[in-house]
């Protein structure tokens, strides 16, 4: 049933709509989500792990990713003005991979526009409940110009998301804040799509 569900997907891709896939670290969630276009398909691969300053670790990840990508696939690394991209450019599909590090890098672009990387734990904490919700406003409105965007256009979007709700609460405020962020983000999103998996040990479970 779950083999029969991806390959009825495979086959629309190409229409317009928002597909959403969400799953755990290392669950299978990009190759799924990868696999959901043709590698001869005009796509746009939105990469939004954009590491100013990437570790040995990072940049290997960074590679494989890559190497999976058909040669025909354009990508972006980018996880700023997302919306004007999708409305400057029609593509059989746009593939963004992931919706949890462009939150992390808005918020960190937010945050660092207030205080200095070695206080930023200061800054949160000392942060009025005003202050915090400007940021989680900015966000929240990027990402529904993204959506919008997606819908405005009838373009065919797949988005890859981490699912932060099944760990244990954050220890400190600065990782809770940002949990609860990834948490709404990843609830407007599958709000708006049209079709949503939930990928588990490499088995897309169809959610929507």
């Amino acid at each position: 049933m779950i083999v029969t569900a991806f390959f009825e997907k495979s086959e629309k891709m190409g229409n317009s709509g928002l597909t959403f896939v969400l799953g755990g670290a290392k669950s299978g969630k990009s190759e799924f989500a990868e696999r959901l276009y043709s590698r001869d398909e005009r796509v746009c691969y939105i990469a939004t792990g954009v590491v100013k300053n990437p570790d040995g670790e990072m940049q290997l990840r960074i590679k494989r990713h890559q190497a999976r990508r058909s040669d025909k696939w354009l990508t972006h690394e980018q996880y700023q003005h997302i919306d004007k991209l999708i409305n400057e450019h029609q593509q059989d599909g746009y593939l963004l991979d992931d919706a949890i590090m462009l939150v992390t890098n808005l918020f960190y672009d937010l945050v660092l526009a207030k205080t200095t990387p070695d206080k930023i734990d200061e800054y949160l904490e000392a942060a009025s409940m005003q202050e915090l919700a400007v940021i989680r406003t900015k966000i929240l409105d990027n990402w529904q110009r993204i959506l919008t965007a997606c819908k405005d256009n009838k373009q065919s979007m797949v988005i890859v998301s981490d699912e932060v709700g099944l760990g244990i609460v954050p220890a400190t405020k600065q990782t809770r804040i940002l949990r609860d962020l990834y948490g709404e983000v990843n609830q407007l999103i599958a709000k708006a799509a049209d079709d949503v998996y939930f990928v588990v040990s490499g088995i897309p479970q169809k959610l929507k």
